[in-house]
């Protein structure tokens, strides 16, 4: 394969989630995709330092991976203010939104806040992407960091590439937890073999705090005592989601309990047990796909292990060229939405460089010999060209042959210049085979699939997929949809449009329809409004929240729609209010979008929404995971009102409320990421989703994070072997609430539902989901009570509400984990505070107070949900505690 054809194939979008476009040949991970942040300021020295901690990072994951995995082929995109000199070609496909890895400087605050890896779907599943700072990974005194760089990178891609988690505390979680292997307070660690110091800061200097200066009443160190391991002299080798700067390190937890090797800990409260039911690390990697049945061990030299990169340097301005193929059904009504649909496609977003071709009907046209601007008068033509529908004269494919044509014509190889065919088909009858669409990539074409109506494409969506298109197939009330997202795939972040809202609406006979929706404070630039109708030209009047009143401005009366645009003044921020009078003596069927043109600057950005489907094919019937992405930026949006809208085709199953609350299907508080699970399955085929982000209430906040090191702390004497311990991190919040709440929309791609799925409608098939933080509020030692708290799991894994709780103890952590049906059993005369039978709606919080007998002097404890067809959930994470010592 040649240099040009491997770059066209590069992004390989899997449209049913957020997951990587990276894959693993022998060995040997490609299509690393490594971006340079526009906030990071030339630097040839940052390239340098970028490619030799990669390389470095090549043989460390060889090493950890034991001889399963490398670094092969890495791509690093560098801002397009940075010189040409630097890299080996101009991009038409690299682009940030997509990296794996995005490095930013910690000025750009408002876009990227702090290092971390975001991940949504648990336990051995992929991320979003890996976040960096240039202040983290290129300085050797970071506290995760310390001169072990390519350490530090392995340790952020298996969170990002296997879906393991840290096993040290995260700033804010404890630092000890009660080990019932030895029976006193021991440090949060992967294995007892990475020894340090437990040490505190006094007038007069470090003191160490011994093991005898622990209260017996609350089993707690004195205040201040923290854990330091040993940055060298360890005992273990394990493990890299440790502190992975540790020089020992270079394996990952695992469990070979073979003498004198140290294995993984199950007894600690970090996030990798918490998540992981508390599996090792190893265990974990060696499941994945990536390892599972594949890449075997292989003996390769350093020279092998070190990465081909190509360098990208990302456009000043996309130049496109678009030849789209239109299919158009035969019922007027569905054709003229197409047509509209079309025509907003190419009306917003795109720059005036952009050249078009739409193939309709007679693929020998003259008006097909060339590409034209977007909105020549011939490409409005042929789009107002819907009153009279006649078969189309050339076959689907001849008129497909002839936008390739059209794309090869217009100097395929120019740098920088993307070529995209894209085939919009809402009539049943076409069929396009999979040859087609094949060996697209060898000219340095991406294609598009758009589908309206039925199970057609199937056969065209990995053909589709792999050569870096989208293939979207939605219901024709939802085209607009569908048509807006691949927009957002061929346009840059800073050039999205912002949707507000998308939405069908029946407005009957001279009547008029009333609404409103919200314009928050981080949206600057014109708002537009686009109304699209059948019949007869509705009137629209739009009032601002200063008083302002805005009507018709455009109208089209052959696509039949108006076009309101406004430019946003600082005092029009809030709830916006409209009326749209129908005056026609029928009943109109009317689309609306509310979208915004942003003006972004430096250091201004809107709030923006994703969604996507995560189907976890491990489980019979399959679990499908739906998320949204609400996000300021770098920094997430909390507390906004979340609703997934479920269609087949043009009908509504039903409406899934999302939650960012940290617990079941949510595997992170607060992150941004709003989720839950679609269990109300009647039927098979296509489905997809659309989201919409509504807050009325004003309760929406954007949570600003900083990293904030605490300066690291000279050893205990002159003569300390450890002169120096590590520092510390802590993160602050700050926590900024929307004047004016919030609105979007926005969707997901499909997902099938097969007959392979056996799904039986009416039949309880799904248990509640796992527990995930079940915490130790607080303790009374002498009447041994123990004080719990969970966030409640559904009766069909997060909606609804589950039957009856089962918790189940024991003084020994191991035993319980391994054998818990072999535990003891909580009874109800053993909960003197709460109702294990009587759970709480998923997503609420529930209080326990449980007795367990004198005779325990500790206990680790474990509980899990059944629903009412005795269906039953994992077992929870685990926790621990203590009645004497």
């Amino acid at each position: 394969m040649d240099f040009l054809r491997f770059l066209c194939i590069f992004c390989v979008i899997v449209v049913h989630t957020a997951a990587t476009h990276i894959r693993i040949r022998s060995n040997g991970y490609e299509l690393v995709v490594v971006a340079i942040h526009d906030s990071v300021k030339e630097s040839s020295q940052v390239l340098t330092n970028v490619k030799k901690i990669i390389t470095d990072a090549s043989k460390v994951l060889y090493t950890a991976t034991r001889h399963r995995a490398f670094f092969r082929k890495v791509f690093i995109l560098i801002p397009s203010t940075w010189s040409s000199s630097l890299a080996d070609r101009d991009s038409t496909s690299v682009n940030l939104r997509e990296a794996d890895i995005i490095l930013t400087n910690p000025s750009a605050v408002t876009k990227r806040s702090y290092r971390r890896t975001r991940s949504y779907a648990g336990c051995g599943h992929s991320g979003i992407h890996i976040q960096l700072r240039t202040d983290v990974l290129l300085n050797n005194n970071h506290p995760l960091v310390q001169r072990k760089p390519e350490k530090f990178l392995v340790h952020e891609f298996a969170k990002y590439r296997y879906g393991v988690f840290e096993e040290y505390p995260n700033p804010g979680e404890n630092q000890f937890y009660f080990s019932t292997t030895f029976g006193r307070a021991d440090p949060v660690r992967c294995t007892i073999g990475l020894i340090g110091r437990i040490v505190k800061k006094t007038s007069s200097g470090m003191q160490i705090c011994t093991y005898d200066t622990v209260d017996p009443e609350t089993g707690e160190f004195p205040e201040g005592c923290i854990y330091y391991p040993y940055p060298s002299h360890n005992k273990g080798t394990a493990s890299f989601m440790d502190y992975s700067y540790i020089q020992e390190i270079q394996d990952f937890c695992d469990d070979d309990h073979t003498p004198g090797h140290f294995s993984h800990n199950v007894e600690p409260p970090n996030r990798q047990n918490r998540l992981c039911s508390h599996r090792s690390t190893w265990n974990v990697i060696s499941n994945t796909a990536d390892f599972k049945s594949a890449n075997s061990p292989t003996s390769l030299s350093d020279s092998q292990l070190t990465p081909q990169f190509i360098i990208f340097r990302a456009p000043n301005r996309r130049r496109r060229r678009l030849a789209v193929v239109l299919d158009s059904p035969q019922e007027i009504h569905k054709r003229l939405r197409l047509h509209q649909a079309v025509d907003h496609f190419l009306s917003e977003g795109f720059n005036s460089d952009t050249r078009v071709a739409i193939i309709h009907n007679d693929a020998n046209s003259m008006k097909l010999r060339k590409l034209r601007n977007r909105r020549s008068s011939v490409i409005k033509s042929v789009l107002q060209n819907i009153d009279q529908f006649s078969p189309s004269i050339s076959k689907t494919q001849i008129r497909i042959q002839r936008g390739v044509e059209l794309l090869r014509k217009s100097n395929l190889t120019t740098p920088g210049v993307e070529h995209h065919l894209i085939w919009i088909t809402c009539d049943n009858q076409s069929y396009v085979e999979e040859k087609d669409f094949q060996n697209l990539a060898d000219l340095y074409i991406t294609p598009h699939i758009i589908h309206c109506g039925g199970d057609g494409i199937k056969h065209l969506e990995e053909v589709t997929t792999q050569q870096g298109g989208i293939v979207e197939s939605k219901g024709h009330q939802s085209i607009f949809h569908a048509i807006q997202r691949l927009s957002d795939k061929l346009h840059d972040e800073k050039d999205q449009i912002v949707q507000i809202s998308n939405e069908n609406l029946e407005i009957d006979r001279e009547n008029t329809h009333y609404g409103n929706f919200i314009l928050d404070e981080t949206l600057q630039g014109e708002l537009v409004i686009r109304i699209h109708y059948n019949f007869s030209a509705p009137s629209l009047r739009v009032l601002a929240p200063n008083g302002s009143e805005y009507e018709l401005q455009t109208i089209n009366m052959k696509l039949k729609y108006i076009r309101l645009a406004i430019p946003i003044a600082d005092n029009e921020h809030g709830k916006w209010s409209f009326a749209i009078d129908n005056n026609s003596p029928y009943k109109e069927s009317v689309h609306m979008m509310v979208i915004f043109r942003p003006r972004v600057r430096e250091d201004e950005t809107p709030i923006r929404t994703n969604a996507w489907i995560k189907v976890f094919h491990e489980y019979l019937p399959p679990r499908i995971g739906v998320y949204a992405e609400v996000m300021y930026g770098g920094h997430p949006v909390v507390n906004s009102n979340v609703t997934a809208h479920v269609f087949q085709n043009n009908r509504k199953v039903t409406v899934i409320s999302l939650r960012d609350t940290g617990g079941g299907v949510d595997i992170t508080k607060e992150d941004g990421i709003y989720s839950n699970f679609f269990t109300e399955i009647d039927s098979q085929g296509n489905h997809y989703v659309e989201v919409i982000i509504e807050d009325d209430s004003k309760k929406s906040e954007i949570h600003k994070t900083y990293e904030i090191q605490i300066p690291r702390e000279e050893g205990i004497s002159p003569d300390d072997p450890d002169v120096f311990h590590a520092p510390r991190l802590e993160h602050q919040t700050e926590k900024v609430k929307l004047k004016h709440g919030l609105k979007r929309s926005t969707s997901s791609g499909q997902f099938e539902i097969d007959h392979r799925w056996n799904i039986k409608p009416h039949a309880d098939q799904y248990p509640p989901t796992r527990i995930i933080d079940l915490t130790v509020d607080k303790v009374d030692r002498k009447k041994r009570l123990v004080y719990l708290s969970w966030t409640a799991t559904g009766d069909d894994l997060d909606t609804g509400r589950a039957s009856f709780y089962e918790i189940r103890y024991h003084n020994n952590a191991t035993a319980l984990l391994h054998s818990p049906k072999d535990a003891g059993l909580v009874k109800e005369e053993d909960v003197l505070m709460g109702n294990l039978d009587r759970p709480k709606e998923a997503g609420q919080i529930e209080h326990v107070a449980v007795k367990f007998p004198r005779a325990m002097k500790w206990v680790a404890v474990m509980l899990r949900s059944v629903d009412k067809s005795q269906n039953v959930g994992d077992f929870s994470n685990m926790i621990t505690t203590f009645f004497e010592l």
